[in-house]
């Protein structure tokens, strides 16, 4: 029914990654997706992850959804990266769009609604709110201190950051049904770092740049306590 008369596969596409932002998937059909969305020679590009994956016989590069890209769906991949506890994945996705969004911003002072994926330039309506809007979420996640960021399945019960951003706390209540999954607190960037607690043991932390402090937890820590300080 999804394949043409050659037997390729008709849905290599953003909709065709969709069940794993829908937590609709096995394990092995989540790695499947991941490998397709991480792969330099499918979904991923120097400007971001395109709409249609760049081996199918339908991808072009001067289409409109056939094979450029769109901002507004990498936010949602984004976000079930962090449902994942992908989070290297996950800031690469960011700061892909960041650096692409920066660049034409600057040559044209536009915000189109994506990115030509061959040149890099934007595309179709200049003025799009949905493109600087998953860009200043990406700023604030990575770069804004008092910033927490959590996947779609993981809801804030409380927040609290001090006055200065070098402690904060926080309880979570997980929904999803992950082996693990992450969040992210920027923080004030400290010259000794910082400690963190998970229900008052010490956390599973990256600490991707200044300040920016990536936690995570087990998804069996359905209601955890983080502290950062």
């Amino acid at each position: 029914k999804y394949r043409n008369s050659q037997g390729e596969n008709l849905n290599k596409t953003m909709d065709g990654i969709y069940p794993i932002i829908a937590g609709a998937v096995t394990e092995s059909q989540r790695d499947r997706i991941l490998s397709h969305l991480k792969s330099d020679d499918e979904m991923f590009s120097p400007v971001g992850i395109s709409a249609v994956d760049k081996t199918a016989s339908y991808y072009i590069t001067n289409g409109y959804w056939n094979g450029n890209v769109w901002l507004s769906h990498q936010w949602f991949v984004w976000k079930t990266m962090l449902d994942l506890g992908e989070t290297d994945f996950a800031f690469r996705i960011a700061e892909t769009a960041l650096k692409s969004w920066k660049r034409e911003v600057e040559y044209s002072y536009y915000t189109f609604e994506m990115f030509n994926i061959t040149s890099g330039r934007g595309g179709w309506f200049h003025n799009f709110g949905g493109l600087s809007t998953p860009v200043n979420i990406w700023t604030n996640a990575y770069y804004k201190p008092k910033t927490l960021s959590t996947g779609l399945d993981t809801m804030v019960m409380s927040s609290n950051f001090n006055t200065d951003a070098t402690e904060f706390n926080c309880e979570l209540k997980y929904y999803g049904n992950n082996e693990k999954y992450s969040v992210i607190v920027v923080m004030t960037d400290k010259k000794d770092g910082y400690n963190v607690t998970v229900d008052g043991d010490k956390a599973d932390v990256k600490i991707r740049d200044k300040g920016i402090v990536e936690i995570t937890l087990s998804g069996s820590q359905k209601n955890p306590v983080i502290k950062v300080f």
